[in-house]
């Protein structure tokens, strides 16, 4: 449940703060910092999927992809890959064009500590790369297997730049401020709710809120 994730996931304004600082410096990140910015992110895009946040997804999407690959050349661990189908490939085995890589962080102990991406939404240089680790190494990946440019014969693979910044500035800056108003209001709605249905409603928005936001009791 959300109450539990608040303890590790920092709010979606300070996951964006934070992705800003470490791409604009090409610093190494920190691990948790980075999990758990990318936590948030991807439940925050699960929800304005399903219309309870307004998001624009297509950008915080790319902010994912960019957290998401950050987090897989930046430390070492193993990954799991699944086909289309949803049937796990193994290793060393032909890397799949479509399906997904769920990464798994080594130091990460929590049960949820692991990340999930569809592979035709990894940048190209990580998918090449993840092809050629797959298929000599197998599943343990290491931040060496990720040089920072790689060239073949048919040109350069780089990482692709984040457009879209001033809406998602404005976007992070002004969601807290909204869901702390709405927060509230449904904190004074559940005293008002006719029955326990209604208040449990209630609460779980409440929780979703904080869940994306942090604490918005004060």
């Amino acid at each position: 449940m959300a109450r539990a994730d608040r303890r590790v996931r920092k709010a979606l304004d300070e996951s964006y703060r934070y992705w800003r600082i470490v791409d604009k410096n090409n610093e190494r990140p920190e691990l948790f910092s980075l999990a758990n910015s990318l936590k948030t992110l991807t439940a925050s895009l699960e929800l304005a999927e399903n219309g309870e946040f307004k998001l624009t997804r297509q950008l915080w999407r790319r902010i994912q992809q960019a957290l998401f690959d950050k987090l897989i050349t930046s430390f070492p661990g193993y990954i799991t890959v699944m086909d289309m189908d949803g049937a796990q490939i193994l290793p060393k085995s032909e890397f799949p064009e479509d399906g997904e890589v769920i990464f798994h962080p080594e130091n990460c102990r929590r049960a949820d500590d692991h990340f999930h991406m569809e592979i035709k939404h990894l940048y190209p240089a990580t998918f090449y790369n993840l092809k050629k680790v797959w298929k000599e190494k197998g599943a343990q990946v290491a931040p060496d297997d990720f040089p920072d440019i790689h060239c073949t014969s048919e040109g350069c693979l780089m990482r692709p730049v984040v457009f879209g910044t001033e809406i998602l500035d404005q976007e992070s800056e002004s969601g807290r401020e909204k869901a702390y108003h709405e927060w509230w209001e449904l904190y004074w709605h559940a005293y008002c709710a006719r029955g326990k249905n209604e208040r449990n409603l209630i609460y779980k928005r409440m929780d979703d809120l904080e869940a994306i936001w942090g604490n918005l009791y004060y």
